[in-house]
């Protein structure tokens, strides 16, 4: 898009002001939730109308970076309406804009991370039922869905870092940070975990898949260092989320086997409650979920750094 000039130019720097005061790198969003939550419930009482999502702060570099990209339209669309600060914007104008934007052609995924967007910038609670816009259909999806010109690559310098990747389902930004300290071992001395602080800043212990237990390991071994990161570099092409969706299928598919022939969950090796974190409307889903054990559903959930069932299948499970 051409440089800004003029209102747009004035308006795109008030709401990148309005972001950067959000800011919270390096805090934890997980405990901001909580504090906003007992904040919440001292002052009304009870948790009615409460909305997790809606924590003060942006507590990630990347998703600072999608909200200010989306702030360089947003500027000029409002130029072009007449606005001349971002002092005059109103939730009628960021209606009409998302609805412009809609009709424009916009994926409903775009235009709900353009809402979320301005809602956090503008402190709206704008919601997609209530200006009419189309719902997100997991039909819609393409990331890491169809194949690019990335997924015919071999990164051959990589293949220790994406077995990893594969067997333990972390994100992209952990690859880099493990070291041998983080990874877990059972009796047998075998790598059956690897701890990682993820989105949210909340601290987990990846299960590795029982088919990947002694590839890790015997990439772990080979470190020279307890306390050096294994990897110092992971290719940015890598498509991390499609190994994090084959993991969420495979370890769905484990524990379900596991279940099915009464052996324990993880191999016997790690202990399911620790991923099993039923809460609002899932605890009250019975004991299937889409066809799957809820409490193997939960545990999967769990073991990728959520605690929704539904986010599996919207996200992650792509054969679902």
């Amino acid at each position: 898009m051409p440089e800004l000039k003029g209102a747009a130019k004035r308006i795109f720097g008030g709401l990148q002001n309005r972001l950067s005061r959000l800011a919270r790198f390096g805090q934890s969003k997980h405990e901001a939730k909580q504090s906003a939550r007992e904040a919440y419930i001292k002052e009304h009482g009870n948790l009615e109308g409460y909305n997790p999502a809606r924590v003060e702060g942006i507590f990630s570099l990347s998703t600072m970076k999608t909200y200010r990209a989306a702030m360089q339209p947003f500027a000029k669309w409002l130029s072009a309406h007449k606005v001349k600060n971002a002092s005059q914007i109103t939730k009628e104008h960021a209606a009409a804009y998302l609805r412009e934007r809609e009709s424009e052609g916009l994926s409903a995924w775009t235009v709900s991370r353009e809402m979320a967007a301005i809602n956090k910038a503008l402190g709206f609670d704008l919601t997609k039922r209530e200006l009419g816009l189309r719902q997100r259909k997991k039909s819609e999806i393409t990331r890491s869905r169809e194949e690019t010109e990335n997924d015919k690559r071999r990164f051959a310098k990589f293949q220790d870092q994406i077995t990893v990747a594969k067997a333990c389902g972390c994100r992209r930004a952990s690859i880099t940070k493990i070291t041998p300290n983080d990874c877990v071992r059972n009796e047998k001395g075998q790598v059956v975990g690897i701890r990682v602080v993820e989105k949210g800043g909340r601290e987990r212990v990846a299960p590795v898949l029982n088919d990947y237990k002694e590839q890790v390991t015997a990439i772990v071994d080979r470190a020279q260092e307890a306390a050096q990161p294994l990897f110092t570099a992971y290719d940015s092409h890598i498509d991390n989320h499609r190994f994090r969706a084959e993991y969420c299928a495979a370890l769905l598919r484990q524990l379900e086997q596991e279940q099915a022939q009464g052996k324990p969950w993880f191999g016997g090796d790690l202990s399911p409650q620790n991923y099993i974190h039923l809460s609002g409307r899932d605890k009250h889903c019975g004991d299937t979920y889409r066809g799957h054990p809820t409490q193997v559903v939960a545990a999967v959930s769990g073991a990728m750094g959520h605690n929704r069932l539904e986010i599996m299948f919207s996200h992650y499970n792509y054969t679902d």
